[in-house]
C-alpha cells in the first residue's frame, strides 16, 4: 500500500511540473537588436531603413517578440530631426525626397515607427546635439535623447543585443 501511495504522489508531482518545464520552453526571450547609425550618406541609410523593415516584417509575420533600438550619434543626427534653425546642420533634400519610396527618409522612419509600434525605438546623442547647437525639442517627436550614443550602443550589447551597422 506504502508503494502505491509512494507512485501516486510521484505521478502527481509530475503532472504538476511538467506543464511549467513546458511553459519556460515556449516562453523565449526577445529578440534584441541595435543598430548604430553615425553615418549620413542616404544610400547606407536607406539601406539601413531597408533592413530595418525586412526585420521588422519578418518578426510581425512570425509573430516573434522584438525589441529593435536604432541610436543615431555624429552626422545621422540629421535624420531625426525636425527642425533645423539656428543649428550647426543643414537640412538635406534627401529627407523629404529621393529613395526607394520618392518621399526621403523621414516618411521611410515613420512609417516603419508605425509598422512596428512600440517594438521600435529611436535614441538621439544628446553630445552630438550639444556639438552641433540642436536643442531636444528640435529633435522628431518619435526619439528619445539618450545623453551619449556610444555608450547606450555599448549598454544595449552589454544587456545581449545584437550590434548592427551598416556599411
Amino acid at each position: 500500500m506504502k508503494f502505491i501511495k509512494l507512485i501516486s504522489v510521484i505521478a502527481l508531482t509530475m503532472l504538476m511540473v511538467i506543464p511549467s518545464f513546458a511553459q519556460d520552453n515556449e516562453e523565449e526571450e526577445a529578440v534584441k537588436i541595435v543598430y548604430q547609425c553615425d553615418f549620413s550618406n542616404p544610400k547606407r541609410i536607406h539601406l539601413m531603413l531597408n533592413t530595418l523593415n525586412n526585420a521588422i516584417k519578418y518578426y510581425n509575420k512570425n509573430l516573434i517578440d522584438y525589441k529593435i533600438d536604432v541610436v543615431v550619434l555624429g552626422p545621422c543626427l540629421q535624420y531625426v530631426m525636425k527642425d533645423f534653425k539656428n543649428t550647426k546642420v543643414a537640412k538635406k533634400p534627401y529627407l523629404t525626397h529621393g529613395g526607394p519610396t520618392g518621399a526621403g527618409t523621414e516618411s521611410r522612419i515613420k512609417a516603419l515607427k508605425q509598422l512596428a509600434a512600440d517594438n521600435i525605438q529611436i535614441f538621439a546623442c544628446h553630445n552630438t546635439m550639444d556639438k552641433k547647437n540642436v536643442k531636444p525639442e528640435q529633435i522628431a517627436d518619435y526619439a528619445e535623447v539618450t545623453p551619449s550614443g556610444i555608450i547606450k550602443v555599448i549598454d544595449l550589447q552589454r544587456k545581449g543585443y545584437a550590434y548592427i551597422k551598416i556599411k
